[in-house]
């Protein structure tokens, strides 16, 4: 008996209908914004305003969920779309925008005949919702997701990539990892990091009780702003932040007890994700923030343990310089 045979679809308007317990166990292996603290906290706070969660639930014989595809439905304009002037359309889409790697949690095959049916359900949420668009966003290509949507019929279309440094093999130290780049980026990178360490400046890498204070909000509310106003907003961030406890981090590079540079940093079983953050440029400074940032990413991941760092999107040129790993994206729009 095929996959879909074997499953019915069901809607909830909240992760409490899920339970805690079998979420958990659906999304153990699944990226950080899949933890069961990131989705209640954007359901009750969104950081797109106005945004509503779903669930597509794809339940077994007995009635338990097999596999979870969550969806958010927004009045927004795409922040990756190549037209910086696109309009604001009721858009149904999963995961949400902030999410770089979307999955199908599941402890199904996730293949077609598990899709196919959830692919159909999207559409009929879509309708009954008024979407004006639907589909999925930031999948990544090559992926066992995309490859079941392909299955289906359907074609994915490349998007903004990602970019990560995976670790096996991969280096054991910052110095390490730039021997394998540029010479005249290593060098750069070296004397940035030398000056900041002579002019005093510290890193913290901390829980958000310790670390996260208003500073850090919006210095990536302003980060975001150049390409997407409105993307982090600080209160909403804030509460996410707080929501995730130990399985985020802040790291903070002041200078005379000025913030210059902060990065945010999920954390899962499997990768340490530098999600969001920035830096300020102040004319004063023979160094650079944000590549004395980067390293500090860099060695606080490497610290963490963790087989993969991830970089986000955006930035392309200085991240392939400086030996990270693009990772293709795309989307399926019903």
């Amino acid at each position: 008996m095929g996959t879909a045979a074997r499953v019915r679809v069901t809607v909830e308007d909240a992760i409490g209908g899920i339970g805690r317990g079998a979420w958990e166990r659906l999304a153990a292996g699944a990226p950080a914004f899949y933890g069961h603290a990131f989705l209640r906290s954007i359901e009750e706070r969104p950081l797109t305003a106005g945004s509503k969660a779903f669930y597509l639930v794809a339940r077994d014989g007995a009635g338990e969920p097999a596999a979870v595809l969550p969806l958010y439905l927004a009045h927004t304009a795409d922040p990756f779309a190549a037209d910086p002037d696109a309009p604001a359309v009721r858009i149904l889409a999963g995961h949400m925008w902030h999410c770089y790697d979307t999955v199908l949690p599941s402890r199904l095959p996730v293949g077609p005949g598990l899709v196919g049916p959830l692919w159909e359900a999207l559409a009929d949420l879509a309708a009954d919702t008024g979407a004006d668009t639907w589909g999925l966003v930031n999948i990544p290509l090559g992926g066992e997701l995309a490859s079941a949507l392909e299955g289906i019929g359907l074609e994915l279309q490349e998007t903004t990539p990602r970019y990560r440094l995976p670790r096996d093999p991969g280096p054991a130290s910052v110095d390490d990892h730039l021997a394998g780049v540029g010479r005249s980026s290593r060098r750069t990178m070296r004397l940035y990091r030398r000056r900041a360490a002579d002019a005093g400046a510290v890193v913290r890498f901390d829980t958000p009780d310790r670390a996260l204070r208003r500073d850090v909000l919006d210095l990536c509310l302003a980060t975001a702003d150049k390409h997407a106003p409105g993307y982090y907003p600080p209160d909403e961030l804030e509460a996410l932040l707080r929501a995730l406890g130990e399985d985020c981090r802040i790291l903070r590079l002041e200078l005379d007890g000025t913030l210059l540079a902060a990065s945010i940093c999920l954390l899962d079983r499997r990768s340490a994700h530098f999600w969001a953050g920035g830096s300020l440029y102040p004319d004063e400074l023979n160094w650079s923030p944000q590549y004395v940032l980067f390293a500090a990413e860099m060695e606080a991941g490497l610290g963490t343990g963790r087989p993969v760092l991830e970089f986000g999107r955006r930035n392309d040129e200085f991240k392939t310089r400086y030996g990270l790993r693009q990772v293709r994206l795309g989307r399926v729009v019903g």
